[in-house]
């Protein structure tokens, strides 16, 4: 979720508290030092992994852990299933630092060398297919995966974000990124990053916190050439989630090798689709169920690779 100059909302407090209480208890964590901090993270490799493997690198919101991060989404059972490792690093404080560069922040923590230099770190000991590194990340995380996806196109292939929109002065710290392929998965009735955005009323009049996803997707598709012919196919309904529904954008003109896609879930809150229970309702909402939101974002990276 967005830093903002004062306090936060109680529906951010909430999430926060949350996710820290969630993250008290779960696997032993691998300790790196880097830039000064002993950077925390927790790993997951399948057994009888044969050969180069593709990693995830999982980012949790804020008040969260990699642990907690790892029970929120279950990606060790996908990575069982598939094939691949997965990884969750712990932010400095609990949070990310996807405002690094925007001047206004008091946050000084580079989780942008941090994230490449645990990629390094981890290919150093395990066997990982370096053309297929990816980095999906959950409200907080969400936002700073799209702000690697404006920074470190030669080290992932694929980012998704889930209940994460775009923040104010990202496009003037964004303003080349290159290639890529982004997934977006946002709930309607999310109340912690709303669907419509946040404007934030100031002594120099009103400023944009979080811009709405429609105004987010028309952002990525300029930056990545995508243009605005859309797809639109609505999802089966298993009777799970009557409340909820889902629609999958998808924008057909990209460049070739490349995605730019948006998961609707139509009535859905604030939440990992597929895992409901694991927030609470006030903050969490509708959890659409048709949706499994980790092998959903699997399947997403599985199409790309680096050149």
């Amino acid at each position: 979720m967005p830093r903002t100059p004062k306090s936060l909302p109680a529906t951010w407090l909430a999430l926060a508290l949350t996710l820290g209480m969630a993250s008290a208890q779960g696997p032993s964590v691998t300790t790196m030092s880097y830039d000064g901090y002993a950077r925390e993270y927790y790993l997951h490799v399948p057994d009888g992994l044969n050969g180069e493997a593709p990693l995830v690198i999982v980012l949790h919101g804020r008040g969260g852990t990699g642990a907690g991060m790892a029970a929120l989404t279950g990606f060790d059972e996908v990575a069982d299933a598939y094939g691949f490792v997965v990884a969750y690093p712990s932010g400095i404080s609990q949070q990310w630092n996807y405002v690094e560069g925007i001047e206004g922040y008091d946050l000084t923590v580079g989780d942008l060398d941090f994230l490449t230099a645990l990629v390094e770190e981890i290919a150093s000991t395990h066997p990982v297919d370096l053309k297929r590194v990816y980095v999906a990340g959950f409200s907080n995380g969400g936002f700073m995966a799209q702000r690697v996806a404006c920074a470190a196109t030669g080290v992932f292939a694929a980012y998704a974000s889930v209940g994460a929109a775009g923040f104010g002065g990202q496009p003037r710290i964004c303003e080349d990124p290159g290639p890529a392929s982004l997934l977006f998965i946002h709930g309607t009735h999310d109340e912690v990053v709303p669907f419509q955005g946040m404007v934030q009323q100031t002594p120099m009049g009103p400023v944009t916190v979080l811009a709405s996803v429609e105004q987010t997707m028309a952002f990525w598709s300029d930056k990545l050439s995508c243009g605005t012919v859309i797809d639109s196919v609505a999802m089966p309904r298993g009777g799970a989630s009557p409340e909820t529904q889902v629609s999958v954008l998808r924008y057909m003109n990209c460049p070739a090798g490349h995605e730019l896609i948006l998961a609707v879930v139509l009535g859905g809150g604030h939440n990992w689709p597929g895992r409901a229970g694991l927030l609470p309702a006030n903050v969490a909402g509708n959890v659409n169920l048709d949706l499994d939101a980790s092998e959903f974002i699997w399947q997403f990276f599985a199409r790309h690779a680096l050149p």
